[in-house]
């Protein structure tokens, strides 16, 4: 699926469910981050062969239980609780056990080989930069998020090599 129809699935989630999500005015983990994690599951499902919607609506509800910035793993289960209620209502037509399953558990550190799941834990690893932390290729279940990661982590160095040799 092309970048762009990814990108209006994404805007027309968001326009549907933003008004049931606690999370929208956080910092970390606000409206802008469950943007970026939708749109980046989106894209790993496309690249994986996996339900595209799925991925994206999983993406977007991910965090939007969340009521605070904090550490731990209660909000992935509280937000699994309002993603069930929202794809009964809005999505009865995707796998609701599946996603909820894949959004409570997207704290625990854990890797999986089931290949929707995945989309959404690498997503929301891979935005782990925007917080500055390392992202352990270790804790990514697929080959696609890996290699960006490395191309990622290859851009990056030589901006800081070239910000040290200047000095």
């Amino acid at each position: 699926m092309k970048k762009e129809e990814i990108l209006l699935i994404a805007k027309e989630t968001e326009d549907l469910l933003v008004p049931f999500c606690s999370c929208g005015s956080l910092g970390l983990h606000g409206l802008s981050h469950l943007r970026r994690v939708a749109i980046l599951s989106g894209r790993l499902a496309s690249a994986t062969g996996e339900d595209v919607e799925a991925a994206v609506v999983m993406g977007f509800l991910h965090d939007g239980a969340r009521t605070d910035d904090k550490g731990g793993n209660g909000h992935a289960h509280d937000s699994a609780v309002l993603a069930r209620q929202l794809l009964k209502m809005f999505y009865p037509h995707l796998e609701a056990d599946r996603i909820c399953d894949a959004i409570a558990r997207h704290a625990d550190g854990e890797v999986t080989g089931d290949t929707l799941t995945a989309c959404l834990w690498d997503a929301d690893r891979l935005e782990l930069k925007r917080i500055g932390r390392t992202i352990d290729l270790d804790l990514l279940s697929t080959r696609v998020a890996k290699r960006l990661a490395r191309a990622r982590a290859a851009r990056m160095v030589p901006v800081a090599l070239e910000g040290r040799q200047s000095r």
